[in-house]
Protein backbone atom coordinates (compact mmCIF):
# COMPACT_ATOMS: atom_id res chain seq x y z
CA UNK A 1 0.00 0.00 0.00
CA UNK A 2 0.83 3.34 -0.66
CA UNK A 3 2.51 5.34 1.99
CA UNK A 4 4.41 8.30 0.70
CA UNK A 5 5.69 9.10 -2.67
CA UNK A 6 8.46 7.54 -2.32
CA UNK A 7 7.56 4.78 0.66
CA UNK A 8 5.42 1.86 1.17
CA UNK A 9 3.27 -0.68 3.66
CA UNK A 10 3.92 -3.99 3.13
CA UNK A 11 1.92 -6.28 4.89
CA UNK A 12 3.37 -9.82 5.51
CA UNK A 13 2.77 -12.88 6.84
CA UNK A 14 5.48 -14.84 9.60
CA UNK A 15 5.94 -17.71 11.12
CA UNK A 16 7.11 -16.28 14.24
CA UNK A 17 4.55 -13.18 14.58
CA UNK A 18 1.51 -13.68 12.10
CA UNK A 19 0.31 -10.98 9.98
CA UNK A 20 2.23 -7.69 10.49
CA UNK A 21 2.79 -4.42 8.43
CA UNK A 22 6.22 -2.77 7.66
CA UNK A 23 6.90 0.48 6.49
CA UNK A 24 9.42 0.44 3.50
CA UNK A 25 11.15 4.18 3.25
CA UNK A 26 12.51 4.54 -0.41
CA UNK A 27 10.40 1.32 -1.54
CA UNK A 28 9.74 2.79 -5.17
CA UNK A 29 13.37 3.74 -5.39
CA UNK A 30 15.12 1.74 -8.16
CA UNK A 31 18.06 1.24 -5.80
CA UNK A 32 15.79 -0.22 -3.21
CA UNK A 33 17.88 -3.16 -1.58
CA UNK A 34 14.56 -4.94 -0.15
CA UNK A 35 12.70 -4.58 -3.57
CA UNK A 36 12.61 -8.60 -4.99
CA UNK A 37 12.31 -9.48 -1.49
CA UNK A 38 9.06 -7.35 -0.88
CA UNK A 39 6.91 -8.63 -3.75
CA UNK A 40 3.81 -9.73 -3.40
CA UNK A 41 3.87 -14.08 -3.56
CA UNK A 42 7.58 -13.97 -2.49
CA UNK A 43 9.21 -15.47 0.69
CA UNK A 44 11.65 -14.01 1.93
CA UNK A 45 13.77 -13.99 5.24
CA UNK A 46 13.63 -10.37 7.31
CA UNK A 47 15.04 -8.76 10.04
CA UNK A 48 13.03 -6.32 11.16
CA UNK A 49 12.85 -3.32 14.48
CA UNK A 50 10.02 -3.36 16.78
CA UNK A 51 10.14 0.08 18.60
CA UNK A 52 6.67 -1.10 20.82
CA UNK A 53 5.18 1.91 19.98
CA UNK A 54 3.82 1.40 16.60
CA UNK A 55 1.72 -1.39 14.53
CA UNK A 56 4.47 -0.21 11.65
CA UNK A 57 7.91 -2.15 11.55
CA UNK A 58 11.31 -1.15 10.14
CA UNK A 59 13.12 -3.50 7.79
CA UNK A 60 16.75 -3.49 8.89
CA UNK A 61 17.55 -6.75 6.21
CA UNK A 62 15.55 -8.91 3.68
CA UNK A 63 16.67 -11.71 1.76
CA UNK A 64 14.95 -13.56 -0.89
CA UNK A 65 14.24 -17.19 -0.70
CA UNK A 66 11.92 -18.52 -3.50
CA UNK A 67 10.02 -15.94 -6.26
CA UNK A 68 7.80 -18.92 -7.10
CA UNK A 69 8.66 -18.28 -11.23
CA UNK A 70 6.43 -20.65 -12.54
CA UNK A 71 3.49 -20.07 -10.41
CA UNK A 72 3.22 -16.05 -11.97
CA UNK A 73 3.30 -17.75 -15.59
CA UNK A 74 0.06 -19.48 -14.87
CA UNK A 75 -2.95 -17.30 -13.95
CA UNK A 76 -5.30 -19.61 -12.66
CA UNK A 77 -2.19 -20.76 -10.30
CA UNK A 78 -1.13 -17.23 -9.47
CA UNK A 79 -5.00 -16.49 -8.90
CA UNK A 80 -5.14 -19.63 -6.06
CA UNK A 81 -1.95 -18.22 -4.55
CA UNK A 82 -3.27 -14.46 -4.25
CA UNK A 83 -6.74 -16.33 -2.40
CA UNK A 84 -4.14 -18.01 -0.27
CA UNK A 85 -2.48 -14.31 1.06
CA UNK A 86 -5.73 -12.50 1.13
CA UNK A 87 -6.91 -14.98 3.81
CA UNK A 88 -4.33 -15.00 5.52
CA UNK A 89 -3.38 -11.34 5.63
CA UNK A 90 -7.71 -10.68 6.19
CA UNK A 91 -8.44 -13.61 8.27
CA UNK A 92 -5.39 -14.38 10.88
CA UNK A 93 -4.14 -12.38 13.40
CA UNK A 94 -0.16 -10.82 14.62
CA UNK A 95 0.39 -12.09 17.57
CA UNK A 96 1.15 -15.86 18.73
CA UNK A 97 3.21 -18.43 16.62
CA UNK A 98 1.97 -19.49 13.27
CA UNK A 99 4.84 -21.53 12.31
CA UNK A 100 2.42 -24.53 11.12
CA UNK A 101 0.16 -22.42 9.21
CA UNK A 102 3.11 -20.79 8.05
CA UNK A 103 4.75 -24.32 6.43
CA UNK A 104 1.40 -25.63 5.49
CA UNK A 105 1.27 -22.73 3.10
CA UNK A 106 5.10 -22.45 2.50
CA UNK A 107 3.95 -25.94 0.75
CA UNK A 108 1.04 -24.53 -0.79
CA UNK A 109 2.88 -22.02 -2.93
CA UNK A 110 5.81 -25.32 -3.39
CA UNK A 111 3.24 -27.19 -5.22
CA UNK A 112 1.77 -24.63 -7.42
CA UNK A 113 4.86 -23.62 -8.48
CA UNK A 114 6.02 -26.71 -9.33
CA UNK A 115 3.20 -28.87 -10.40
CA UNK A 116 2.22 -31.39 -8.00
CA UNK A 117 -1.39 -32.02 -7.78
CA UNK A 118 -1.91 -28.03 -7.96
CA UNK A 119 -5.53 -28.42 -8.56
CA UNK A 120 -5.98 -29.68 -5.28
CA UNK A 121 -3.62 -27.00 -3.74
CA UNK A 122 -6.38 -24.56 -2.13
CA UNK A 123 -8.70 -26.87 -0.52
CA UNK A 124 -6.62 -29.02 1.09
CA UNK A 125 -4.92 -25.63 2.09
CA UNK A 126 -8.05 -24.37 3.57
CA UNK A 127 -8.51 -27.85 5.33
CA UNK A 128 -5.91 -27.54 7.25
CA UNK A 129 -5.75 -23.99 8.15
CA UNK A 130 -9.10 -24.50 9.90
CA UNK A 131 -7.54 -27.20 11.49
CA UNK A 132 -4.65 -24.66 12.95
CA UNK A 133 -7.02 -22.29 14.04
CA UNK A 134 -9.68 -24.23 15.93
CA UNK A 135 -11.74 -24.74 13.68
CA UNK A 136 -11.54 -28.73 12.39
CA UNK A 137 -13.82 -30.72 10.41
CA UNK A 138 -14.89 -34.05 11.74
CA UNK A 139 -13.91 -36.78 8.61
CA UNK A 140 -13.66 -40.03 10.50
CA UNK A 141 -16.09 -39.98 13.62
CA UNK A 142 -20.01 -38.96 13.65
CA UNK A 143 -20.37 -35.66 14.83
CA UNK A 144 -24.00 -36.85 16.18
CA UNK A 145 -23.22 -39.98 18.01
CA UNK A 146 -19.00 -40.79 17.58
CA UNK A 147 -19.17 -44.03 15.97
CA UNK A 148 -16.29 -44.60 13.32
CA UNK A 149 -16.84 -43.83 9.64
CA UNK A 150 -16.10 -46.58 7.48
CA UNK A 151 -14.83 -45.94 3.84
CA UNK A 152 -16.59 -42.33 3.57
CA UNK A 153 -19.86 -40.64 5.34
CA UNK A 154 -23.20 -41.11 5.00
CA UNK A 155 -23.43 -36.90 4.48
CA UNK A 156 -21.57 -34.11 5.24
CA UNK A 157 -22.57 -31.55 7.56
CA UNK A 158 -20.75 -28.55 7.59
CA UNK A 159 -22.48 -26.12 9.85
CA UNK A 160 -22.25 -29.22 12.52
CA UNK A 161 -18.33 -29.38 12.15
CA UNK A 162 -18.09 -33.06 10.07
CA UNK A 163 -19.33 -36.18 8.69
CA UNK A 164 -22.76 -38.00 9.62
CA UNK A 165 -22.94 -41.64 9.55
CA UNK A 166 -25.39 -43.39 7.81
CA UNK A 167 -27.55 -44.56 11.33
CA UNK A 168 -27.52 -40.95 12.02
CA UNK A 169 -28.49 -40.33 8.63
CA UNK A 170 -31.22 -42.55 9.11
CA UNK A 171 -33.98 -42.77 5.71
CA UNK A 172 -33.27 -38.68 4.94
CA UNK A 173 -31.53 -38.14 1.64
CA UNK A 174 -27.98 -37.01 1.89
CA UNK A 175 -27.38 -33.32 0.78
CA UNK A 176 -24.40 -34.47 -0.95
CA UNK A 177 -23.48 -36.48 -3.66
CA UNK A 178 -21.35 -40.02 -3.40
CA UNK A 179 -18.61 -38.94 -5.38
CA UNK A 180 -18.51 -35.48 -3.12
CA UNK A 181 -18.36 -37.66 0.15
CA UNK A 182 -15.55 -39.97 -0.91
CA UNK A 183 -13.51 -36.65 -2.07
CA UNK A 184 -14.22 -35.80 1.44
CA UNK A 185 -12.38 -38.97 2.80
CA UNK A 186 -9.60 -38.77 0.41
CA UNK A 187 -8.76 -35.52 2.18
CA UNK A 188 -6.97 -36.96 4.98
CA UNK A 189 -4.93 -39.29 2.48
CA UNK A 190 -2.84 -38.74 -0.92
CA UNK A 191 -5.36 -39.97 -3.40
CA UNK A 192 -6.59 -37.71 -5.87
CA UNK A 193 -9.43 -35.96 -5.41
CA UNK A 194 -12.37 -35.95 -7.76
CA UNK A 195 -13.64 -32.63 -7.55
CA UNK A 196 -11.31 -30.52 -5.99
CA UNK A 197 -13.41 -27.34 -6.86
CA UNK A 198 -16.44 -28.36 -5.40
CA UNK A 199 -14.57 -29.36 -2.01
CA UNK A 200 -13.31 -25.76 -1.99
CA UNK A 201 -16.09 -24.16 -2.68
CA UNK A 202 -17.56 -25.58 0.42
CA UNK A 203 -14.44 -25.39 2.58
CA UNK A 204 -14.37 -21.19 1.08
CA UNK A 205 -18.10 -20.36 2.61
CA UNK A 206 -16.95 -22.44 5.71
CA UNK A 207 -13.85 -21.05 6.40
CA UNK A 208 -15.47 -17.37 5.68
CA UNK A 209 -18.11 -18.26 8.30
CA UNK A 210 -15.64 -19.23 11.26
CA UNK A 211 -12.75 -17.38 10.87
CA UNK A 212 -14.24 -13.59 11.92
CA UNK A 213 -16.21 -11.18 10.14
CA UNK A 214 -17.24 -12.33 6.40
CA UNK A 215 -15.44 -10.05 4.57
CA UNK A 216 -15.68 -10.26 0.73
CA UNK A 217 -12.32 -12.04 -0.45
CA UNK A 218 -11.92 -10.40 -4.02
CA UNK A 219 -9.31 -12.79 -4.93
CA UNK A 220 -11.41 -15.42 -4.90
CA UNK A 221 -14.36 -14.05 -7.07
CA UNK A 222 -10.56 -12.99 -9.33
CA UNK A 223 -10.24 -16.59 -9.20
CA UNK A 224 -13.21 -17.72 -10.49
CA UNK A 225 -13.22 -15.19 -13.59
CA UNK A 226 -9.91 -16.39 -14.50
CA UNK A 227 -11.50 -20.28 -14.85
CA UNK A 228 -14.80 -19.17 -16.22
CA UNK A 229 -12.10 -16.80 -18.74
CA UNK A 230 -9.96 -20.05 -19.82
CA UNK A 231 -12.95 -22.70 -20.54
CA UNK A 232 -14.89 -20.25 -22.30
CA UNK A 233 -15.26 -20.84 -26.42
CA UNK A 234 -14.85 -17.87 -28.93
CA UNK A 235 -15.41 -17.99 -32.72
CA UNK A 236 -12.10 -17.53 -34.92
Amino acid sequence: MPYSDSSLIVKGFCSDFGVQSFLVKSAKSKNCPFKSSLDPLAESEIVFHDSGKSDLHFIREANLIDWFPHLRKDLEKNAMAEVIAEILLRYLSAGPSQELVFRYTEKALQILDRGEKPQETLVRWMWHVADCEGYALSLHECVRCGAEIQNFPADFLFENGGALCQNCLGVLQPEHSPEFLADIARLSTREQLHNPRFLECEFFKYLKNHLGENREVKSYHWLQEVRNYAFCKTDS
